[in-house]
């Protein structure tokens, strides 16, 4: 003859089970929860700058023999950069190289350099000797840079660094001989004075 066990201590023993699982399964979750690792790095500091284009300019005058060099940069003194050549008493044939210019690139970036005539202005009794001079100037590379009338001269092409290269990196230079001439026996040219400016242009390549 079987016995039954008493149906509420099987519905105890079984409310007891779920409430163990439902505690366990607390427990774990819990435990996950405290066991999350994190690691961390940092990209700190970035920059960006950029370069600058400049140029250092020396003149020296060679004729009728050398003077001091003329040093100026585009930043010092941009507009007070040496004369090229300084000729007085000049007669009908006179014909010499009268100047140097040595350009450096001294900015960050690769540039270009063009040169060109700003003024050229005849003072004195006469009239025509800045139209009547002739202007050669050649660089160290042995390159005619230009050669005819002063006044010819507009704008060159992109000048040559001493490497032959029109691109011009940081630290590249040249130096410019510029020769003059005066042909012929003009009188319109007696006791008179041309006084040429000239530019030179730096330009990002």
């Amino acid at each position: 003859m079987a016995i039954d066990r008493p149906r509420p201590a099987r519905r105890n023993l079984r409310s007891g089970l779920v409430l163990l699982l439902v505690i366990g399964s607390t427990a774990l979750i819990g435990w996950g929860g405290l066991a999350a690792w994190q690691a961390v790095t940092g990209n700190n500091g970035s920059s960006f700058g950029t370069g600058g284009v400049h140029m250092q300019n020396v003149a020296t005058i060679t004729y009728p023999s050398s003077a001091a060099p003329v040093t100026c940069t585009d930043l010092t003194s941009p507009g007070g950069c040496g004369a090229i050549f300084s000729v007085a008493g000049a007669a009908p044939g006179f014909s010499a190289p009268v100047g140097t210019v040595e350009i450096t690139n001294t900015g960050t970036l690769p540039t270009t350099f063009t040169l060109s005539l700003g003024s050229a202005v005849t003072t004195g009794q006469g009239t025509t000797l800045c139209g009547d001079l002739t202007l050669s100037i050649v660089d160290a590379n042995g390159v005619t840079v230009y050669s005819g009338a002063l006044t010819g001269l507009t704008t060159t092409a992109n000048l040559d660094s001493s490497l032959s290269s029109p691109t011009w990196n940081q630290s590249d230079s040249n130096t410019f001989t510029f020769s003059l001439a005066l042909p012929g026996s003009q009188s319109s040219d007696q006791d008179s004075t041309c006084t040429a400016d000239f530019t030179w242009t730096q330009t990002q390549a």
